[in-house]
Formats: structure tokens, sequence, C-alpha cells
């Protein structure tokens, strides 16, 4: 569960009534396990059928000790586009290239210089998502295919002002109050999956060890719900230097890195 209360979290509400009885039984197996007929009554789920290999191996490495694999209907399955259309023209060299169904994976480093960027927030990104958007909804995909994600509700509805926005400087067309599109945090879309999801990160500032922000970002539960949502497609959209200080971003960027996957945004 992930349990925002950082009280009840030390008094053992954010342990989960399965993990509570799995460390019962490996306990008891600890102590039985060399008995004749003894059998654990846990099975570990290491077959996973949502997404895209390189998408679930990130987090394969770092929350289930490498033991999550993608079954074989999943593993090689990429984004499927219209062969060809009017946005090439149009586009930047970095949406071209993050909307490339090739790159199940990419994180897109947004920096900005704008005073108002808020610690929560960031108009920088969300531009940017809503760029992610237009090239997907122009590729031919739908609406209902797309969930967008953020940490911070302050992100969301941010996010939210410049998808139901018109901005006629940049050829966008504001989404209908009922696009079954998905606009939420990560808490929200827990248990959700989409065949394409954006992650805005909207941390323009690394938070300090001491800022809740901190914990916030890098709980692993929270950060693993984030990164498995995404079916076929999983861009992730943030300021590498604010996030590459802190646990678990590092290898991430590093693990995109490797497959030349971090792109700069322009």
């Amino acid at each position: 569960p992930l349990v925002l209360s950082k009280e009840a979290a030390e008094k053992g509400l954010s342990d989960s009534l399965f993990s509570y009885l799995k460390h019962l039984n490996d306990d008891y197996m600890k102590d039985h396990g060399e008995e004749e007929r003894t059998v654990s009554a846990c099975v570990s789920l290491r077959m996973q059928y949502r997404m895209n290999r390189w998408i679930s191996n990130f987090s394969s490495r770092v929350f289930y000790e490498g033991q999550l694999e993608a079954d074989p209907s999943v593993a090689k399955s990429l984004l499927e586009v219209a062969p060809a259309g009017p946005w090439s023209a149009t586009e930047t060299p970095a949406i071209l290239q993050a909307l490339q169904p090739a790159y199940p994976l990419v994180f897109l480093d947004v920096r900005s210089a704008e005073e108002s960027e808020g610690i929560k927030s960031s108009n920088a990104e969300a531009r940017a998502v809503r760029e992610v958007v237009k090239g997907l909804l122009a590729r031919g995909i739908a609406q209902k295919d797309i969930g967008i994600i953020a940490p911070y509700r302050a992100q969301v509805a941010n996010l939210r002002r410049h998808l139901f926005s018109d901005d006629e400087a940049n050829g966008w067309q504001a989404l209908s109050p009922d696009t079954p599109m998905s606009i939420d945090t990560v808490d929200r879309f827990q248990g959700g999956e989409r065949v394409v999801i954006i992650m805005s990160f909207a941390t323009p500032q690394t938070p300090g060890t001491e800022s809740p922000l901190h914990e916030f970002l890098t709980k692993p539960n929270r950060l693993n719900v984030a990164l498995t949502r995404a079916q076929r497609k999983l861009i992730l959209v943030g300021s590498a230097p604010a996030l590459e200080a802190l646990p678990y971003f590092s290898r991430l960027l590093a693990y995109c890195r490797s497959m030349n996957t971090v792109i700069a945004y322009t």
C-alpha cells in the first residue's frame, strides 16, 4: 500500500497483509524447510503479461532482484503508429526521436530557467507533455490508450490546464472535458495501465535530503507503480540534473543512457 502518513507507516500500516504472511512463511521455511514434505505456502509470480521487456527490465533489476520476466506475448510488443504523416515537418527532433516506436522507454530531459517554476510543478514539462500528446494523436494513437501521471496534484492540475486549453501559437486544440485520456497522480493510477504512459516528475530542483519531497519521490513502492503502468511506451519527462542525485534515479538515467534514450528537449 502507498501510505501517505509517515506516522502510520512507522507503526506498520505500510506493510501489506500479504507481506506479513510472507514473512511468517519465510520464518517457517527457515526452521522447517529441510523437513520431509514441507512445502512453502508462497509462490512468486515471476512472469508479467503487461509490459515490453525494456520497460519492465529496470523494475525487475531494481525492485524484484532480476526475477521479473516478460511473457513472450508482450516482451517485444511495440507501439503501432500510422506509417507516415505531416508531423515530420513540424515536430522538433526531440519529439520525433521520443515517439519512435523502436524506443519503448525514453527520458525526455527538460531544462527550464523560468522563475515561475515551482518545486511541485513545471510549465516547461507541461508544454513538453502536450507536445508528446499532440504527436501521439497525430500518429493515430487513441486518447483512451494514453495515460499521464505526475507525483504531485499541483502538476496534475498544471497538466490539465495546458491540455484543456487551446494554444493557437503551437497548433494545440484543447482536449474535450469528457476525454477518455487519464491524467492523474501516481497514487490514484495504482492498478491502472495504458498502451502509452507519460510521466512528468515536475522536479526542476533537487529536493534536499530533509525535504518530504525527497522521500516522496524516492519511495520504492510509488516509483515502481509509476514505472510499470505502460504496456508499449513509457515516456519519462523531467530534469536529469535535478533527479540524478536522488536514490534510484541515477540508475534509471544510467539505464536509459545505456539504450541511448535520454533525449534533450529544447
